[in-house]
């Protein structure tokens, strides 16, 4: 019965202890990305954009959808397609560039594949400079859920939810050979990665990959994760963003978003009024 009282007091001296070292209490927040956020450019070109979405062919594919089924966050996601074994298509951010591989403490994404076979889906992908300093230190950090087995067989027609962190413990590889590990076929924790590394940074793209290999592949990615140094930002992938306060509205923002059956606005008056009125 007494907790009410000292609650507040514990509170307090919680936030006295943060102010007075300059420790930052975890945060967690999402960012919804759509059609209008990202660029479309050909793979190995410079990317030009803080999100850009790559296609190696014609018939490699990545739309904003709704659903399928019941997203992890949101009503949509993003749908990759690769038909053949030489198709391929990737989403990358380049928000992160410089953050210390030592600093992150999350990384997830989700799943849903509706075409495929075996242990086929989206990988999550990292590009890093391993050693901090040497521009001829890159390489690409792989994730695959077939190479996590803890964590279950891919199946489906559902959505999977995959830990590339798992307290240091999930299972990654390198395209190239980096201290402590080969390159391609050696298959080591994070934290391994890390240990061997200890100056490694991400030098640029975080995001996920489909293709190479395959083939007859449909997979939907939502929920993408990463946190570092106790903050944790979640990317809400989105056939289209609803209109909620009069600024989206303003200098063109009403390009960008929607009503919430997706409808778009006429003009900056019919956004704002839509805001206001749900009309």
């Amino acid at each position: 019965m007494k907790t009410k009282y000292w609650l507040p007091m514990l509170l307090t001296a919680l936030l006295a202890i943060v102010l007075a070292t300059g420790v930052a209490l975890a945060a967690s927040t999402t960012e919804i990305v759509t059609e209008h956020d990202i660029t479309r450019q050909a793979e190995n070109t410079p990317p030009t954009d803080n999100w850009v979405l790559f296609t190696r062919t014609p018939a490699s594919s990545g739309v904003f959808v709704v659903g399928p089924a019941t997203p992890p966050v949101g009503i949509g996601s993003i749908e990759f397609e690769t038909p053949t074994g030489s198709d391929k298509v990737f989403l990358f951010n380049y928000d992160h560039i410089g953050t210390p591989l030592a600093a992150i403490d999350a990384i997830r994404y989700a799943t849903y594949r509706s075409a495929g076979s075996l242990q086929q889906v989206t990988s999550l992908n990292i590009q890093v400079d391993y050693n901090g300093s040497d521009p001829e230190g890159f390489t690409t950090l792989v994730f695959e859920p077939v190479y996590n087995t803890a964590q279950g067989a891919v199946v489906s027609d559902q959505w999977q939810t995959w830990d590339a962190y798992a307290g240091g413990n999930a299972i990654w590889w390198s395209t190239r050979a980096i201290n402590g590990v080969c390159a391609t076929s050696c298959y080591v924790s994070w934290q391994t990665i890390v240990n061997a590394n200890p100056n490694a940074t991400i030098l640029g793209g975080f995001g996920v990959n489909q293709g190479s290999g395959n083939a007859a592949l449909v997979a939907a990615v939502d929920a993408l994760t990463l946190g570092h140094a106790g903050n944790t930002i979640v990317y809400d992938f989105e056939p289209y963003e609803v209109a909620k306060t009069q600024e989206q509205c303003k200098n063109g923002g009403w390009q960008s978003v929607t009503r919430a059956d997706g409808s778009p606005f006429k003009n900056q008056g019919d956004c704002i009024q839509y805001v206001n009125t749900g009309k």
